[in-house]
C-alpha cells in the first residue's frame, strides 16, 4: 500500500510539472504560407484587493523587427531562417509576480508568398504621434522591474531613408539612475547602441525645422514644429538633461517600409523613493534626407501594474523656487477593463487642502471631446466639469471607450483615456507632503480609487546668518564675554524635527583687577636683582584678549509652529588667537635707601595664547522667536558650565 500511495504522488507531481512547463512554454504552430500562430497558457491571476478584475497584457517580439499585443496573435515570416520569438507578458491589477520573459525558437524553411505578410494592429497604430519616428513601451516603470521599450521608424517617401538615431535616457532632475540598459535587438535595422560621443558625434547642426512631439499612456496630442536656427539650440539643451546618451545608425529602410527595434530596461529599485514621479525617455532621429524628428516619452512610476493612476507632474518640486499663486499640474489616468465599451466616464478628484478647485484649468484629455452646453438636455459627445469645495467633478458624457476584455480589442491602448488639468494653491504651500486622489466611475460601475497623488518637495539646503552677543554668568564664570557671529546649515523651512549645523567666531576681551593688602616685607626683582623691599598693597590687572571657534555638529532642533522653535546641542569651543597682558603694582613701604626704585613701583608680563588650545565642551538649550522656518528672528542660547558658571548668548539670525 505504500508503494502505491508513493506511486501516486510521483505520477501526480509529475503531472503538475509537466502542467507548469506547459504554461510555461510558447506554442506556435505553422500552416504552409509561413503563417504562424501563438499562443501560451500563463498562470492565474490574483486580483488586487478592491481592483477591477485583473489582466495579462502582452508584446510578442516574433524576431523579424516585427510585433505584436494580441494575445494569441498570428504572424507571416517573410524570409526562411531561424527566429527567437520572445514574449512579456504583464499583469495589470495581478498581486503576484510579474511573469518571466518568455522565448521560442521557430524555423521557417522557405520564403513566404509575395504580398502575404500583412503587419500587426499595434503596428498599424504605432506612428499616432507623428508618422515618422515614435517610441513606445509596454509597461509602466515599476521599481525592481523590467521594462521593453520599442523604437520605430516609417519611411513615407519615394525612395530608401537612413539617418542617426539618439537615446536619452535617465534624467539629471532625479538623483538616483532610473534605467539600466540589459538588450537590444535591432534585427539589422540599426547598428548596436553606443555611447555618445560629444567630440566625434555632433547633432545639433540641422538644416531644416525640427519636429517634437510627445507621447505617453496614453497618447498626448501634443506636437510642435520648430525651425532650424532654433533647433540646434533646442537639442543641446535637451541633450544636456540626461546623464546617458546612446546613438545608433539607422540603415536603409525602403520606401513604405516600417523598422522596429527592441530595448529591454530594468528600473532600478532607488526609484521606489519616487512612485509619483514621471520619467522622460528622448529619441532623436536625424535622416540624411528628410525632417528630423525628437519624440519624449513619458512613463509614470508605479508601485503595481494598475493602469488607473493619478500623478503630479514635473517630479519633485522646489520649494525656494515655488511662488505664490503658480499652477501645479496633474494628470488622471484610466482604463476600460470592461466586456464592452463605457459611454460615461465620471472622474471624481478629491484635492490636497492646499490646492484651490476654483482655479482648475482643463489643458488636455483623452478620449478628446469639446465641453458641454450647459443648456442642452441630453449631453453627448462632450465634457463637464462640476467644482465642489475639496476638489471637482469632470463627467465624460456620450463617448465611446473600448474595453480591454470587449471581443475584437487588440489594442489596449485604445481601452485607455486622461485628463490632464492644473490647479493653483491657496497659499504658499508648507514644505511638506500634500495628497490627492481620484475615484472613477465607468458607468454605473462600482468607482476605482487611484493612488495618493503626492506632491514633494526637493531636499535643499538653508543657510543661515547670526550675530549676538556672548555674556558669562555666576560666581566662578571664566568665559569671556564678547561679540559672536556665525553661520549655519539645516533643511529647508522644516516641519518635522530636523538636524541643524553651525560654526561660529567669537572676538572677546577680558579685563580682571584684583588689591591684596598685605604688612610684610616681600621680594621683588629690580633690575633682575632680587632685593627685599616692604610694601603694604599689590594691585594687579589682567587684560586677556582672545578669538575663538565654536562647532555645533550636530543640533536637533524642532519648529513648534511658524513663529517659535526650540533646539538642544552641544558646542565645542576652542582657542584659536590671543594674548594675556598683566601687571603688578607694589607699594612699597618707606625707606631710606638710595637705591630703592620708584614708588609704586610695577612690574609687566605679557603671554601669547596657543592656537588650537583649550578644547571643551559644554551642553546649550536654545528657544528662537520671530519667522524661524524662514526669515528673521530673534533667539537665546543658555550654555550649560557647571555648578558655579554658566553663559548665555543673545542673537538674531536670518534663516535664506
Amino acid at each position: 500500500m505504500r508503494y502505491i500511495i508513493a506511486t501516486l504522488l510521483y505520477i501526480a507531481l509529475c503531472r503538475s510539472a509537466i502542467a507548469q512547463q506547459a504554461d510555461s512554454t510558447i506554442i506556435a504552430n505553422m500552416d504552409s504560407t509561413n503563417k504562424v500562430s501563438f499562443s501560451i497558457a500563463l498562470p492565474p491571476l490574483t486580483q488586487i484587493p478592491g481592483a477591477p478584475e485583473p489582466f495579462y497584457t502582452y508584446l510578442w517580439d516574433f524576431g523579424d523587427g516585427h510585433f505584436s499585443t494580441a494575445e494569441s496573435p498570428e504572424h507571416i515570416y517573410a524570409k526562411e531562417g531561424v527566429y527567437d520569438v520572445y514574449l512579456y507578458a504583464v499583469n495589470n491589477y495581478d498581486d503576484g509576480k510579474k511573469p518571466q520573459r518568455k522565448k521560442q525558437r521557430v524555423e521557417v524553411k522557405k520564403p513566404a508568398p509575395p504580398g502575404s505578410f500583412i503587419a500587426s494592429a499595434a503596428e498599424r497604430d504605432f506612428f499616432k504621434a507623428n508618422g515618422i519616428f515614435e517610441l513606445k513601451y509596454n509597461c509602466m516603470a515599476k521599481p525592481d522591474d523590467t521594462m521593453v521599450l520599442i523604437a520605430g521608424w516609417r519611411n513615407t517617401g519615394p525612395e530608401p531613408v537612413k539617418g542617426r538615431f539618439y537615446l536619452l535616457l535617465n534624467e539629471k532632475q532625479f538623483e538616483q539612475t532610473c534605467f539600466d540598459t540589459s538588450e537590444f535587438r535591432s534585427y539589422d535595422y540599426t547598428s548596436p547602441l553606443m555611447a555618445y560621443n560629444k567630440d566625434t558625434d555632433f547633432p545639433f547642426a540641422l538644416q531644416s525645422a525640427l519636429l517634437v512631439t510627445e507621447s505617453g499612456s496614453p497618447a498626448s496630442n501634443f506636437s510642435k514644429t520648430v525651425e532650424a536656427e532654433e533647433a540646434s539650440s533646442l537639442l543641446s539643451s535637451t541633450f544636456s538633461l540626461y546623464k546617458s546618451v546612446f546613438t545608433a545608425d539607422v540603415r536603409n529602410i525602403d520606401a513604405g517600409q516600417t523598422a522596429f527595434s527592441f530595448l529591454q530596461l530594468y528600473v532600478t529599485p532607488d526609484m521606489l523613493k519616487d512612485t509619483n514621479a514621471t520619467l522622460t525617455i528622448t529619441g532623436v532621429y536625424v535622416p540624411e534626407k528628410g525632417q528630423p524628428v525628437m519624440h519624449k516619452l513619458n512613463i509614470p512610476v508605479v508601485n503595481s501594474h494598475d493602469p488607473n493612476k493619478m500623478n503630479i507632474k514635473g517630479g519633485r518640486i522646489s520649494y525656494r523656487f515655488l511662488k505664490k499663486y503658480k499652477p501645479l499640474h496633474y494628470k488622471v489616468r484610466f482604463q476600460n477593463n470592461g466586456k464592452g465599451p463605457a459611454r460615461k466616464i465620471a472622474l471624481d478628484i478629491d484635492l490636497a487642502p492646499v490646492l484651490n478647485p476654483e482655479t482648475i484649468q482643463i489643458t488636455d484629455m483623452s478620449p478628446f471631446c469639446p465641453p458641454c452646453d450647459s443648456l442642452a438636455a441630453v449631453k453627448r459627445g462632450c465634457w463637464e466639469l462640476q467644482k465642489k469645495e475639496n476638489g471637482a467633478i469632470f463627467t465624460f458624457h456620450g463617448i465611446y471607450l473600448p474595453g480591454t476584455n470587449q471581443k475584437g480589442v487588440e489594442d489596449k491602448d485604445s481601452t485607455k483615456g486622461f485628463l490632464e488639468f492644473s490647479v493653483v494653491t491657496r497659499k504658499k504651500l508648507e514644505n511638506k507632503p500634500f495628497k490627492s486622489r481620484t475615484a472613477i466611475y465607468f458607468d454605473k460601475n462600482e468607482p476605482v480609487i487611484t493612488n495618493y497623488a503626492t506632491g514633494r518637495f526637493k531636499k535643499s539646503p538653508s543657510p543661515i546668518f547670526m550675530a549676538g552677543y556672548e555674556k558669562a554668568f555666576g560666581n566662578d564664570a571664566k568665559v569671556s564675554d564678547g561679540i559672536v557671529t556665525g553661520i549655519g546649515i539645516a533643511p529647508l523651512a522644516p516641519y518635522l524635527p530636523y538636524f541643524q549645523t553651525e560654526l561660529y567666531y567669537k572676538a572677546a576681551v577680558r579685563t580682571t583687577t584684583t588689591r591684596i593688602s598685605v604688612q610684610e616685607e616681600g621680594s621683588i626683582f629690580i633690575d633682575s636683582l632680587m632685593k627685599r623691599f616692604g610694601y603694604d598693597r599689590i594691585d594687579s590687572l589682567q587684560t586677556t584678549k582672545i578669538s575663538q571657534i565654536k562647532l555645533i555638529p550636530l543640533q536637533l532642533r524642532y519648529n513648534i509652529n511658524d513663529y517659535i522653535s526650540i533646539g538642544a546641542g552641544a558646542v565645542v569651543t576652542a582657542d584659536i588667537a590671543g594674548e594675556i597682558e598683566g601687571s603688578k603694582t607694589y607699594h612699597l613701604l618707606v625707606v631710606n635707601d638710595p637705591n630703592a626704585p620708584r614708588n609704586p613701583y610695577t612690574l609687566f608680563n605679557k603671554e601669547k595664547i596657543k592656537a588650537f588650545s583649550n578644547w571643551r565642551a559644554r551642553p546649550f538649550f536654545d528657544l528662537q522667536l520671530g519667522k524661524v522656518k524662514l526669515g528673521p528672528h530673534i533667539g537665546f542660547r543658555y550654555y550649560y558650565n557647571g555648578k558655579n558658571s554658566s553663559f548665555g548668548y543673545f542673537y538674531a539670525g536670518w534663516r535664506l
